[in-house]
Formats: C-alpha cells, sequence, structure tokens
C-alpha cells in the first residue's frame, strides 16, 4: 500500500520528478489536453499514474542516482518536463493530419472563414476541421488509442530513466524527418474531395462561358459548397479506413520515438 507520509526526502524527490513527466505528458498530449476536461482532472489524473508507477520506477538503483545528482535537481526536472512535453506533442499528430485534411477541404469549398473553436487541438479552426476532429476522435477512442499512450508513457522510463541528466537528441531528428510523411498522409485524406472541387469550379466556369447571364458569384458559392459537403459525407467510410491506418503509423512512431530515448 502507497504511503506518502513514510517516503524520505530522496523518495519525495523521486515522486516529484515522476509527477513532472506525468504533469508535462497530460498537459501536452492528445485527448488529455482537451481543455474540455478541468484542470483539476488532470492534475488528479497526473498524480494517479505517478503513484501506480512509483515503486517500478523507484528502484534502489534509481534511488542511490538521484542521492548522488541532488545537486543538478534543477537540470533533472527539466530533462523530465521536456520528456513529457515530447512524448505528448508525438501522440498529437494524429491529428494534426486530420485537422490539416479539414483545413485543406474547408478552403476547397470556400469555408475558410466558418470559424469555431477546436477544444481538441486548443485553436480556432474551420467547421470541416471539427468535423473531422470528432470522429478522429472517436476512432482514436475505440480503438483504445488513450490506452496506447498511458502504456507508451510508462514505457518511457524504461528507456529514459528517471534521476538522470543526460538527453538524447537523435530522436528530435528523425522525428523531423518523419513529419514530412504526415504532411503527404493529410494531402491523400484531402485528395479526393480537392480533386472533386477543382473538377466542379471547372465546369462552373465553363457553364459561365456558356451561359453569360448566370450570376457567378452568386451560383459558383452555393453550389461548391453543397456538393462539397455531399462529396465528405460521401467519402467518409474512405476516411474511416484511412483514420485507421493513420492511427497504426502514429503508435509505431510514437513507440520508436520512446526507445531513441
Amino acid at each position: 500500500m502507497f504511503n506518502f507520509s513514510q517516503l524520505n526526502e530522496i523518495q519525495i524527490l523521486m515522486f516529484g520528478l515522476i509527477l513532472m513527466r506525468m504533469i508535462a505528458f497530460v498537459v501536452s498530449s492528445a485527448i488529455f489536453s482537451s481543455t474540455n476536461i478541468s484542470v483539476m482532472v488532470k492534475i488528479l489524473f497526473s498524480i494517479t499514474l505517478t503513484v501506480i508507477v512509483f515503486q517500478t520506477v523507484a528502484t534502489s538503483e534509481a534511488l542511490l542516482r538521484l542521492k548522488e545528482l541532488e545537486e543538478n535537481l534543477i537540470i533533472m526536472v527539466g530533462r523530465e518536463l521536456l520528456i513529457g512535453i515530447s512524448l505528448g506533442f508525438v501522440t498529437r499528430f494524429f491529428f494534426f493530419v486530420i485537422a490539416m485534411a479539414g483545413e485543406i477541404i474547408s478552403i476547397s469549398m470556400g469555408l475558410g472563414q466558418a470559424q469555431m473553436f477546436n477544444p481538441m487541438m486548443g485553436n480556432m479552426g474551420n467547421a470541416i476541421e471539427q468535423f473531422y476532429t470528432i470522429i478522429a476522435t472517436l476512432i482514436y477512442l475505440s480503438i483504445n488509442g488513450h490506452h496506447y499512450m498511458i502504456q507508451g508513457l510508462v514505457d518511457s522510463f524504461s528507456y529514459a530513466q528517471v534521476a538522470q541528466v543526460t538527453f538524447q537528441t537523435t530522436s528530435f531528428v528523425e522525428i523531423v524527418y518523419k513529419i514530412q510523411n504526415y504532411f503527404i498522409f493529410a494531402i491523400k485524406i484531402a485528395a479526393p474531395i480537392l480533386v472533386a472541387m477543382i473538377i466542379i469550379q471547372v465546369g462552373i466556369a465553363v457553364l459561365s462561358r456558356t451561359v453569360p447571364q448566370i450570376n457567378v458569384l452568386v451560383t459558383a458559392s452555393a453550389l461548391t459548397t453543397l456538393l462539397g459537403v455531399l462529396l465528405v459525407f460521401i467519402s467518409l467510410p474512405l476516411l474511416i479506413m484511412q483514420m485507421g491506418g493513420l492511427v497504426d503509423l502514429g503508435t509505431i512512431d510514437f513507440f520508436k520515438f520512446i526507445k531513441t530515448f
């Protein structure tokens, strides 16, 4: 049974270091960082995770190492925060791709100015982006993506042990190269709607030349939006299939990133 009152000074410092990584991960990761979740719940969740993994992480070797490096406590705290934020940022790649695809589709449909707050990404987004993000969140939760996030966070203590002052930077270089794959994935998701919008715009241009009496400025906007929304719903099965592949790719890269620390 975990009893905080029975911990000595070194064990309390170890608990604090673990908690720093947990908090940094929770406030920067997908799902858990949503503004719909209160700050108190995030803190309680971080403390709960810390209590669960404390006895496993706080080994005799780790406590001895912390005692020897106690004068470098500020550096160790910064290291834990950086690791937690980095892991949380990697988990958001899946939602970054979906948001980017939604943004591309919205602009092609003429809905770029229809902005609303996106609680998952923590910024303003358009209607299609919000719609895609909601679907992505449901898919991510349905396949237990949040469980993989927690599992990866716990596994990170095996590869990036607590109470150390060294930090591997090669993992960040690899992530930068992988980001281009996610940009390509976003374009692939938006490609069917984007190509359809280009064809529709060409058709409207030909129609305006054939029938000059048509008010293109009024007709084109309404027609593009109507057909675009219709195509979005028609392509939903393809979108869900692509999201499944994207989740697999993001999970693989997440665990690879953990092992590079």
